[in-house]
């Protein structure tokens, strides 16, 4: 077994703030209304540009942007969701933008959507994640280049756990992460090779689930080694690759299960409260998640998908969920798996169905799995019991 990731968090990190753009629209607080309300982006669309034929997709409205930055031809459309979750974030944390502040992005395929614009007026190399990880460095000010994470849809989790490590060294204080993709015909295309995408809105973990949905959203997250009320810490992560296949998760589960066994033997074994789930409604993802939870004796802990809402954000995805799950322990509220009406999978699971009462939330596991084999798991803590 290779590709094993082990940090140290024996000094608190703590994801201090956080910020959401989605085709629900921008704000973390309005999101977490949304899907505590039951309401999904996932709406079928037809995007000749795109494909032949309709998909039930869930895309960001370009109005949620401001207005000068709306029409800003300097940046791709991509980059200005970035840049305005990225200034909206900083805005409210006054977060220094200094050397003291690591920056991490993470992403799936940045922007691809160029090949199929000729570029879009932009040069080429702007295709390159380097590149504009650069443009968006410039234009925010920060001192510190912008690092990009890219490894298929564990992106976003990784980045966390990437920032976490990074910032055991004592070398920073703060760290910002950054994750989005949009969807493209390259991304489409790709999908739908593999027979993966879905004629309806997606089922994660339902009997009668086949495949996904594509879905847009930027996420980001502020992170301290400063003490600060209301936070959640790291408490702790594994990350193995099961080299299984280019697309298809092991049959065993065992990437996972080393993943999920490797972040509760770090933080100390505690008691879960809930599971947030890569849940993609494909048929071997579910299944294999099921094997995994199941060899780690977890399939009784209340569990939900938001790939429902959402759809499959890609290299989004793993901060998306996670910060919507912090959330969750903030407020005392488990969101529903959207979607799931009856049991599909190997082994059962408690798939969370209803909206709950407020109750003490303290701890939570996050699960994301990957093209070529890798995955991950994060277990996260409040600093205080809520209530």
């Amino acid at each position: 077994m290779e590709g094993k990731t082990r940090i140290d968090m024996s000094r608190d990190v703590l994801i201090a703030g956080d910020y959401l753009i989605t085709p629900l629209g921008a704000g973390t607080a309005l999101n977490f209304r949304k899907v505590m309300e039951g309401e999904s982006a996932v709406k079928q669309a037809y995007l000749p540009e795109m494909a032949e034929h309709p998909l039930f997709l869930a895309r960001i409205d370009e109005g949620l942007l401001p207005p000068l930055l709306r029409d800003d031809e300097r940046y791709t459309r991509l980059e200005k969701f970035f840049i305005a979750a990225l200034e909206a974030l900083i805005a409210e944390h006054d977060i220094p933008k200094d050397g003291r502040t690591l920056v991490l992005l993470s992403t799936t395929k940045g922007n691809i959507s160029l090949l199929n614009n000729p570029r879009g007026g932009f040069p080429e190399e702007r295709i390159y994640l380097s590149t504009m990880a650069e443009v968006i460095r410039r234009r925010i000010g920060f001192e510190n280049p912008v690092i990009p994470l890219s490894n298929a849809c564990i992106s976003g989790a990784l980045a966390l756990t990437v920032a976490g490590q990074l910032m055991q060294s004592g070398r920073y204080e703060y760290a910002v992460v950054v994750g989005g993709d949009e969807i493209s015909r390259f991304i489409v295309s790709g999908f739908h090779a593999f027979q993966a995408l879905a004629d309806a809105p997606c089922r994660p973990f339902d009997r009668d689930r086949n495949g996904l949905n594509l879905g847009e959203a930027v996420a980001a997250a502020y992170l301290t080694r400063i003490p600060k009320p209301d936070t959640v810490r790291i408490l702790g992560t594994g990350s193995f690759n099961d080299a299984n296949h280019i697309s298809g998760p092991s049959r065993t589960g065992e990437g996972l299960y080393r993943s999920i066994r490797a972040a509760m033997a770090e933080a100390d074994s505690p008691a879960i409260d809930f599971i947030s789930a890569h849940g993609t409604a494909t048929r071997y993802n579910d299944d294999m998640e099921s094997i995994a939870l199941h060899r780690c004796g977890l399939t009784a802990v209340p569990l939900h998908s938001l790939k429902g809402y959402y759809g499959h954000t890609l290299g989004a995805s793993g901060l998306l969920e996670t910060i919507l799950g912090i959330h969750s322990l903030k407020t005392g509220r488990l969101i529903p798996s959207l979607g799931f009406v009856q049991e599909g999978t190997t082994h059962p699971l408690n798939i969370i169905r209803q909206a709950t009462a407020e109750r003490p939330l303290r701890t939570f596991l996050k699960t994301a799995s990957g093209f070529g084999g890798c995955n991950i798991a994060t277990v996260f803590q409040q600093t205080g019991q809520h209530g």
